[in-house]
């Protein structure tokens, strides 16, 4: 039976099953969704290497061209397809992309104001469209749209674990978010513009399930990024300096911290300023040997700019904290500089600094807390299911037994 004829036919029920949908068209519909996400994923350990070519090639607005030129050739599709395609008159479904299209002007000028961490908007709101074209022939009505959000979230998780287990890359809690307000947006303007007639139907537990089957791969993928990537760590604050920062070590600890130092100073501190940070991080012993790198870039470069109380306040963290890895190196400052310092910024001294470095580390509640809480609502998403399965089962039977 053809598509549209099957939608027809179910329109206002719940959702048909795979076998009235077209499994060649669902088949390709996977597989381009799926080599689209293992392409995303693939290429994420070779983004440095390129990013700093087309950087040096075309200069650094290079990422704002690509991502609006993307976002007008998107844009220009989902218009033509409107026009030409469905012949679209109803005015709200143009009012709709016009809000899309606002809203990610806001996000783009105000929350993600660097041009390449805008692609994040164009890579995820295709993978959203194409999460929404393979689940199309599975489910039907908005359950289809929230499934679809699920499932691109879920592809963006697992790019960002990638990310965190790459030398060159970092995984953020952040971009995770990103990359499934991206999907979102990129479902909003299926649903509210292109309006498919996939969605006219009614969700039932089929939408339901799949929902609670994603949610349930998302929570220990969520878990295990908390874990090994984000971290959990202790909030420091040094009320005699008037810093607050985060470290992996308690204070008492990071103090005694002694391992591998040699290897910082003859490997690492002579590269900072001159090689990228890239090509840094992978020859660091392990995430404190980071910390302390952060902590004294972000002074030299703030040195370089003339902000006396950051680059003060990251030298003073860096000094009490990390002391080790700063003797005997070139970004140990001199006495003479410290005073100068300390003269220029004055009693902007005793202003409270909080250090990004590090922010993204978990310090509101412990890992055992976590997994207790994931483990708990596994379980529950686990009774939910079997009893939607059960439910399904025992209508059934109850059909059969009537047509017998």
């Amino acid at each position: 039976m053809p598509i549209a004829l099957a939608e027809d036919k179910n329109r206002g029920q719940s959702s048909p099953p795979l076998q009235r949908a077209s499994r060649r068209r669902a088949f390709f519909a996977w597989a381009i969704l799926l080599a689209y996400a293992a392409f995303i994923d693939l290429t994420l350990a070779t983004v440095p290497v390129w990013r700093e070519r087309l950087i040096e090639r075309f200069g650094p607005g290079v990422f704002a061209v690509i991502t609006y030129g993307a976002a007008v050739i998107l844009v220009s599709v989902v218009l033509g397809v409107m026009i030409f395609r469905n012949r679209e008159k109803n005015i709200f479904a143009y009012l709709s992309l016009v809000a899309i299209l606002l809203f990610l002007r806001h996000v783009v000028q105000y929350w993600i104001t660097i041009p390449i961490e805008q692609i994040h908007f164009i890579e995820y709101g295709i993978m959203g469209f194409l999460a929404y074209s393979a689940l199309k022939h599975h489910l039907r009505g908005w359950g289809l749209v929230g499934v679809a959000m699920l499932l691109t979230h879920f592809f963006g998780m697992i790019d960002e674990c990638i990310q965190g287990n790459l030398a060159s890359r970092v995984g953020e809690q952040r971009d995770m978010l990103w990359n499934g307000l991206a999907g979102s947006l990129g479902l909003a303007a299926v649903a509210f513009a292109l309006k498919p007639k996939f969605i006219r139907g009614r969700s039932g537990r089929q939408e339901l399930a799949a929902g609670l089957i994603i949610v349930g791969l998302c929570l220990p993928i969520q878990g295990y990024f908390n874990s090994a990537i984000a971290q959990f760590g202790r909030l420091i604050r040094d009320e005699e300096i008037q810093v607050v920062f985060r470290s992996r070590l308690a204070a008492e600890k990071l103090l005694r911290y002694n391992h591998k130092i040699e290897q910082f100073h003859r490997e690492i501190a002579p590269r900072v300023g001159k090689a990228k940070g890239y090509e840094i991080i992978p020859l660091l012993h392990d995430k404190i040997h980071e910390e302390a790198l952060v902590h004294m870039s972000r002074c030299r470069r703030h040195l370089l700019e003339n902000d006396s109380f950051v680059a003060l306040k990251e030298f003073q963290i860096t000094s009490n904290y990390y002391g080790r890895f700063l003797q005997g190196t070139p970004l140990d400052l001199p006495a003479e500089e410290v005073a100068r310092l300390t003269e220029a910024v004055g009693d902007s001294a005793r202003v409270p600094y909080a250090s990004p470095v590090a922010e993204h580390l978990i310090t509101k509640f412990r890992e055992w807390q976590m997994w207790l809480v994931i483990g708990l609502l596994e379980g529950a998403i686990l009774g939910s299911l079997i009893k939607i399965f059960y439910r399904k089962e025992r209508k059934e039977g109850e059909m059969d037994a009537k047509t017998g």
